[in-house]
């Protein structure tokens, strides 16, 4: 069951749009069911997968910088700073954009500076996950209802917080009714 859901985060991930700017003119392309005129140095809205497509082929370049290692030692060092029930905020589409860094380092990665980084990398990603599913488990075992808590989770994580919610109160409801209201 969480390998669908998590395909289908994949999927929104992939059909969400992002801005880009376009690095030569287009003419009139249809965009979201209208035809726009598409010129040099315009930001223009494209869903991600069409926008990933344009800039392999160099017309279009995201306006966002992609994720890089030191944003992620940033996150770690915040999320350690934090109490065990809050959550650093992090990108919408964190563990997407991380995929993505270490792909493109894996595939840059040459010599011994570079593989050493790589892994260094991998290990605060690790690190991070783990302390973000400690913090996770730990407000879902409490049932605590913590304002910006939800906020603070990445759609993936959002996922996994309510499936253990889930299984946690069935688990309790089937337990106190066999011990408790002993049917």
């Amino acid at each position: 069951m969480f390998d669908l859901l998590l395909k289908t985060v994949n999927a929104v991930y992939d059909l969400r749009n992002v801005k880009a700017v376009v690095l030569k003119d287009l003419g009139k392309v249809p965009i979201d069911g209208d035809v726009v005129t598409v010129s040099k140095g315009q930001e223009v809205e494209l869903p991600r997968w069409l926008a990933r497509t344009l800039s392999e082929l160099g017309v279009v370049e995201f306006r966002e910088p992609p994720i890089t290692s030191d944003d992620i030692g940033k996150y770690l060092i915040s999320e350690k700073s934090m109490g065990k029930t809050s959550l650093t905020k992090l990108r919408e589409d964190f563990y997407h954009e991380v995929k993505e860094l270490l792909s493109r380092i894996k595939t840059s990665s040459i010599d011994a500076d570079s593989a050493i980084a790589a892994i260094r990398l991998e290990s605060n990603i690790r690190d991070l996950i783990r302390l973000r599913i400690n913090k996770i488990v730990n407000v879902t075992v409490l049932h605590a209802r913590l304002e910006r808590f939800e906020e603070n989770l990445t759609l993936e994580e959002l996922l996994l917080h309510r499936l253990l919610n889930d299984l946690l109160t069935s688990w309790l409801n089937q337990l106190s009714a066999k011990v408790v209201r002993n049917e």
